[in-house]
């Protein structure tokens, strides 16, 4: 359930926002422009929500997966804690270097790669079990999809808001949002399928 509504509450305060912010282009415009916007307390909250109950989700992870390594829910851990950091400090406005501006942007990023690797550890505890590994392979594209996105953003992506001279300006809201359905969709799939589980155990017995 925590990893169901962290990654609603992301997900709703992202899109809402962007579509009721004015002259605010999702196709063009970063989420951190939205978040400066006059409705900016929608991302604000959203992530907030998503970054509080991934902290949760990941604790509870680590119980519910088959034993292994606990690098992987420790790396979900740190995405939370980044996702908070990004709900917490504003991004900078033009060519400028602020301490609130570094931590927005380390928080995404070193949020995104931490979830990407831990994703990979993820999948392999997956595998040890027979009722989680048919999400095994999904996990891992989903690691592989999100940093490689992610390496394309950060590499050729808009530096901060407003940036049009990066090579990926004119796209880099739609980037930056790919990597944030991808990474966050993951949480509602796993969320989801956890809470069927108790369902089609009842159901086989």
């Amino acid at each position: 359930m925590a990893s169901l509504l962290g990654a609603t509450f992301v997900l709703l305060g992202v899109f809402i926002s962007g579509g009721v912010t004015p002259n605010y282009d999702a196709t063009r415009d970063l989420i951190s422009a939205a978040q400066l916007g006059p409705y900016g307390s929608l991302v604000t909250l959203g992530l907030t929500g998503g970054g509080s109950l991934t902290v949760v989700f990941a604790s509870l992870l680590q119980r519910t997966l088959p034993v292994g390594s606990a690098i992987g829910p420790v790396l979900l851990l740190v995405r939370g804690f980044g996702t908070l950091l990004a709900a917490a400090f504003l991004a900078d406005v033009g060519p400028v270097h602020t301490a609130s501006g570094f931590l927005n942007v380390a928080g995404f990023v070193g949020g995104s790669i931490a979830f990407g690797i831990g994703l990979f550890f993820l999948a392999g505890r997956m595998n040890q079990d027979e009722s989680w590994q048919r999400l095994a392979p999904y996990t891992a594209a989903t690691a592989l999809a999100s940093l490689a996105v992610l390496g394309l953003f950060v590499g050729l992506g808009p530096r901060y808001v407003g940036d049009t001279s990066a090579p990926l300006s004119s796209v880099g809201g739609l980037v930056q949002r790919f990597v944030t359905v991808t990474t966050w969709m993951w949480n509602i799939v796993i969320g989801g399928w956890l809470l069927m589980r108790p369902a089609a155990s009842t159901v086989q017995s």
